[in-house]
């Protein structure tokens, strides 16, 4: 038994909204498909946007519980690990704004580079839902993609590239969703310390303001490379990320999950501005320094699953 997953967002929409968008949306952010009943008990959800990639049979999922426009629960079989997960979900209203609080058991705990993370599926998906709701089109992960060697995602912020460089560039920027203590030395041969304990900082290989940013990524005898390109047309930005410098048959689903993540992040932070907040996961003790300064300080707003 492992411990349970538990995060929440906070979204500026009420409680209807956010059940409906669980209940009759989930086409639009959650998974390629959905098909859901509430008088049939039933919570389905399969396709290439889905862990495993379940087909219509494989993504059958029981509706444990339903109370409208406040809680569900339902069964999750993730049959690529022979286990039988839940997954709770709480509306919880503050005035103007609700909280939206989840918790997944049986969870997976591997956070190798070779398999991609519950948490990483949840702050992607819940960063998803959030879009939805306020009109703007989801990041995606396609499970059905090559889980090996080099890694390249490209997304469109609606933000200037200056703006955007600033959030990969600027500490209290990468504080807020990738770094836990950043310091920068902001020129080429430079370190780029993300504050992750026992990880040692990076150096800057290639750094053009507000078009490029290359990093070397060392971890134990493994090199590779870290690199962001903008190219900015009409007030947007296209941000591409590629890791480089794996073998082509290395296993690399946790990375390419966390990076898609991460990209996400970098989008909301551009596009809402000072307000935003990525989803806060509850942390193990000794696990802060490896999560953004943001998710660590916002620990003691975490709201209990049963509230």
């Amino acid at each position: 038994m492992t411990e349970p997953l538990l995060m929440q967002i906070t979204l500026a929409a009420e409680p209807g909204r956010i059940f409906d968008a669980l209940t009759q949306r989930l086409p639009d952010w959650f998974a390629e498909y959905a098909d859901v009943s509430l008088d049939e008990k039933r919570y389905d959800f399969w396709g290439r946007y889905t862990p495993e990639a379940p087909d219509r049979e494989a993504g059958r999922h029981p509706l444990l519980f339903v109370a409208a426009n406040r809680e569900l629960r339902y069964g999750w079989a993730l049959r690529g690990r022979g286990i039988d997960s839940a997954v709770h979900i709480r509306l919880l209203p503050r005035g103007a704004q609700t909280i939206v609080a989840v918790q997944h058991s049986e969870i997976n705990p591997d956070h190798s580079i070779s398999a991609y993370t519950d948490e990483d599926f949840w702050f992607l998906s819940l960063e998803n839902l959030r879009r939805h709701l306020d009109g703007k089109a989801p990041v995606r992960c396609d499970f059905t993609q090559s889980m090996l060697g080099d890694i390249h995602h490209t997304v469109e912020i609606e933000a200037s590239p200056s703006a955007v460089f600033a959030a990969l560039i600027t500490p209290d920027q990468l504080n807020r969703w990738i770094a836990s203590h950043s310091q920068v030395e902001a020129h080429v041969g430079g370190t780029f310390d993300l504050g992750w304990s026992g990880f040692p900082p990076l150096k800057i290989l290639e750094l053009v303001p507000d078009q490029k940013l290359a990093l070397r990524w060392s971890e134990g005898e493994e090199e590779t490379v870290v690199t962001w390109t903008l190219e900015g047309s009409g007030g947007k930005t296209r941000m591409t990320l590629v890791h480089s410098g794996f073998a082509p048959d290395k296993p690399t689903g946790g990375l390419k999950a966390g990076w898609l993540n991460f990209a996400s992040w970098v989008k909301s932070l551009c596009e809402y501005g000072p307000s935003w907040q990525p989803t806060i996961k509850r942390l193990a003790p000794g696990t802060e320094p490896y999560y953004a300064a943001a998710i660590g300080s916002a620990q003691s707003t975490l709201v209990a699953i049963a509230e």
